[in-house]
């Protein structure tokens, strides 16, 4: 009960955050259509004109996209809300749905305000360092989490965090990185949330980690797809996260070398800490059971194709990993 009052709390509070931000925007600028009110903020800061609203305007919309989006620390609502939706629905959630708020935020920032203008108002700083706490605070809450959904939960808050920290850091690279990282984490939560279930199934459905064992010879497929799924989280070679967090840290060397240094020594820790959590649960799944499970899976084709297709994707992510950036960058420059 008390994610539905934090899902409900976050969608009045972020819209009206939201749309009272483009109202102030409207007053300021005359205008609604994206170009228009580009080229006026351009002239507004240019001129130093509205200096002060036009800035509330930016914290309010960031805010609400940030609460939508799960960013630390308006994160409440997610562990709950994912852990306990189905697990359709939970992969819907974490792969589109928060995605699509910070996809949003990025074309707020480009193409109505002005990137340009974003950087001198310091917001990114702000952004970057919430980025930074959410990869440990979340991290740390996964470690901690009782159940294999509910970790799973905790993750995205720390994958989240790394989105934000590279679209933070104000350079090209870092927000191709981001977006990179999106793709990545949108594929790897899908295989994850929809086979821990089936993996809890097959263990009695228990809840409990110690029960897991085994359960990735009684659902092999499922079992893969989780295996995958969570090293690509992690960061290991051939895989999408390895991509994706080598392009991030090549963005942070963009920075001043005692920032750039605290950036690589954050995303170390993090790294760590999502190995600790997930190759202790892909171990658990291929030990000896400590007793016979007589639950029969019952997996829809569907799912399992679903299942092999994310975790192909991910396989694809990071051996073209080159390839795909490059796509990326053109589609960014496009884009802006």
């Amino acid at each position: 009960m008390t994610a539905y009052i934090f899902k409900i709390i976050t969608l009045l509070g972020g819209l009206s955050l939201f749309l009272f931000g483009i109202s102030i925007l409207y007053t300021i600028t005359g205008h609604l259509l994206m170009a228009n009110i580009h080229e006026s903020v351009a002239a507004l800061a240019a001129s130093g004109e509205y200096k002060i609203p036009l800035t509330i305007v930016v914290a309010m919309v960031t805010v609400g996209l940030a609460l939508k989006s799960a960013l630390y620390p308006f994160e409440k609502w997610l562990p709950g809300t994912y852990s306990n939706a189905t697990p359709t629905v939970a992969a819907m959630l974490s792969s589109l749905v928060s995605k699509g708020y910070i996809f949003l935020l990025i074309k707020f920032y480009v193409r109505v305000i002005g990137f340009d203008v974003i950087c001198d108002m310091g917001i990114l700083d702000i952004l970057f360092i919430l980025g930074m706490l959410g990869m440990i605070m979340g991290s740390v809450s996964a470690v901690r989490a009782k159940t294999t959904r509910l970790m799973i939960a905790y993750s995205s808050v720390a994958q989240i965090g790394y989105i934000y920290a590279g679209l933070g850091l104000g350079v090209h690279a870092g927000y191709v990185a981001a977006i990179f990282h999106m793709v990545m984490h949108a594929f790897a939560k899908s295989a994850l949330f929809m086979s821990a279930t089936a993996l809890s199934d097959v263990s009695g459905d228990s809840k409990r980690f110690s029960d897991l064992r085994g359960a990735g010879f009684r659902a092999p497929v499922c079992g893969a797809a989780f295996t995958i799924g969570a090293c690509s989280i992690v960061g290991i070679p051939l895989l999408g996260g390895f991509a994706s967090k080598l392009y991030l840290s090549s963005a942070c060397l963009s920075m001043d070398r005692t920032s750039a240094i605290l950036s690589l020594v954050v995303l170390a820790i993090s790294t760590a800490l999502n190995a600790a959590y997930f190759m202790i649960t892909v171990v658990t799944l291929y030990m000896k059971p400590s007793h016979e499970y007589h639950t029969r899976l019952n997996h829809p084709k569907i799912s399992t194709a679903a299942l092999a297709m994310f975790s192909v994707l991910l396989l694809l992510l990071g051996i073209f990993a080159p390839q795909i950036m490059r796509i990326t960058e053109n589609g960014v420059l496009l884009f802006i």
